[in-house]
């Protein structure tokens, strides 16, 4: 049934949920079984149990003498995601948000909530970008994580949690959400980070014009793209996340705000590194397109310099090759040995006058 479930909802990938509706479905790509995972913890104790999608409440489910952390990875089954997000106290248009990987980052506060919509880009060990939606809802003593895959995005945060790192069971929801956050923007940093490293490798390699440069347009092409990504899921987290510092709601409590400032300096590193990303590929395709121009003109400079070498050789087969009568060469005994060394002594003239004009 769980299968039924996921190939019906793959039809409805192209629905964008832009529109107003009754029940929205997940309009990404992957198709990762809903699994929820749920951890409960406090200054004694750490719980950790698998949930089924059908359960008959969530939130009865959470204890109030505990810090409630629901892991939601996959969200095929969109139903029980919505109703989820209702048994907590948020709208439909909530799940709407967390169902659309196309949606923008944003965070979104209300008086006993927080929403946090963002995505997630990190580098996978074939070397390839990958951008994930997340999306987080804390509400009280409960935390919700919510991701498109399986994938062990948060695996540092729950390893925090067993060592209890910086007391963090002995904390309210506020530390956990840090150490969440603080996952999501480390990679968002490794990833800017490698990218400006590869850039810069990039741009060692065009400024010697004797390295083989054959791919290196496509390179350019394909980190401006991966550029382009972490661009677009850093600066909008950015500006939102001074929404999370002037909370009121209780959520960052004083001796967890430090925290916050690191993740929001962090965050600032990413846009610089970003910022000199743009300005690094600018000038890789200045050099690039400088660099062909280069290899072009040597090309050209080869070309004309045979092409002079020949033109007093064919000049002088023009005049042999003519049809008169008369041509006193032809009857000369040793013409032809001396034809030869004529246009053998005009090509080494020609080629010693270029030499010393320095023109190759």
């Amino acid at each position: 049934m769980r299968r039924k479930e996921s190939v019906r909802l793959h039809r409805h990938k192209h629905i964008s949920n832009r529109h107003l509706a009754e029940r929205y479905y997940y309009a990404g790509e992957h198709e990762t079984v809903t699994n929820i995972r749920l951890t409960q913890y406090n200054a004694t104790n750490l719980h950790t149990r698998n949930l089924r999608t059908d359960e008959t409440s969530f939130r009865k489910l959470a204890d109030a003498n505990s810090i409630n952390w629901f892991q939601v990875s996959g969200l095929t089954d969109s139903e029980a995601i919505t109703r989820m997000v209702n048994e907590f106290g948020m709208h439909n248009l909530d799940a709407k948000d967390i169902l659309t990987p196309q949606h923008v980052v944003k965070i979104e506060e209300y008086d006993k909530h927080t929403l946090i919509i963002l995505n997630s880009s990190y580098y996978n060990a074939n070397m390839e970008l990958n951008s994930e939606h997340i999306s987080l809802l804390i509400t009280g003593n409960v935390v919700i994580s919510f991701t498109e895959s399986n994938n062990p995005v948060f695996e540092d945060a729950y390893k925090a949690l067993e060592s209890n790192m910086l007391n963090i069971r002995k904390k309210g929801s506020g530390l956990l959400l840090a150490f969440l956050l603080n996952t999501i923007i480390a990679n968002l940093v490794e990833a800017a980070s490698k990218v400006e490293e590869m850039l810069e490798d990039i741009e060692e390699t065009l400024l010697d014009i004797k390295n083989d440069q054959g791919n290196m347009g496509q390179l350019i092409q394909q980190h401006r793209k991966e550029y382009m990504i972490i661009r677009k899921n850093s600066q909008p987290l950015k500006e939102q996340f001074a929404k999370l510092l002037r909370t009121e709601n209780g959520l960052i409590s004083p001796d967890i705000l430090p925290i916050y400032n690191d993740l929001s300096d962090q965050l600032l590193f990413v846009i610089q590194t970003t910022e000199s990303c743009r300005e690094i590929i600018s000038s890789l395709v200045d050099l690039y397109i400088s660099n062909n121009d280069l290899r072009m003109n040597a090309i050209m400079k080869r070309l004309t310099i045979v092409s002079t070498l020949f033109i007093p050789l064919t000049f002088l087969a023009g005049i042999w090759g003519m049809n008169f009568k008369i041509m006193p060469e032809l009857d000369w005994r040793y013409g032809y040995g001396i034809a030869w060394s004529l246009m053998l002594l005009t090509a080494i003239v020609t080629w010693l006058y270029m030499r010393k004009k320095d023109w190759f």
